[in-house]
């Protein structure tokens, strides 16, 4: 289970967390987060992950919406890199290869008839 820290400065609101970022850690850091967005003048929102040990999929979710939302996650340790690797990668689809449509050999007789249409013939 982790513990988390909140520093409340002037310039910054901070919050540390240490151990596995699971279960009711997550709740609270979570309602914390909202709280700083609700009242945030002007300071930089960061959540420092350098002491965690892991994380379960709501603590990676909440750290990936963090992310999202411009809150800066601050990592310091090896372990902590590759956590934020893993929270700020970006999944893309696999590329799917769109061809242009071939043109049939009635489409310039279409475009004739059209034409001989338009002008009255």
């Amino acid at each position: 289970m982790a513990t988390y820290k909140v520093l409340d400065g002037a310039d910054e609101y901070r919050v540390e967390i240490v151990g596995k970022f699971a279960g009711q850690c997550v709740r609270d850091v979570s309602t914390c987060w909202h709280e700083a967005l609700r009242k945030n003048i002007h300071r930089q929102i960061a959540v420092d992950i350098s002491r965690i040990s892991g994380y379960d999929t709501a603590g990676k979710s909440l750290l990936c919406e963090m992310h999202k939302h411009g809150t800066v996650i601050a990592a310091s340790t090896p372990m902590s890199l590759i956590f934020l690797e893993e929270i700020t990668s970006v999944r893309r689809s696999p590329a799917v290869l769109h061809e242009a449509p071939k043109a049939e050999p009635s489409t310039t007789r279409t475009g004739q008839r059209s034409t001989a249409a338009a002008s009255g013939e």
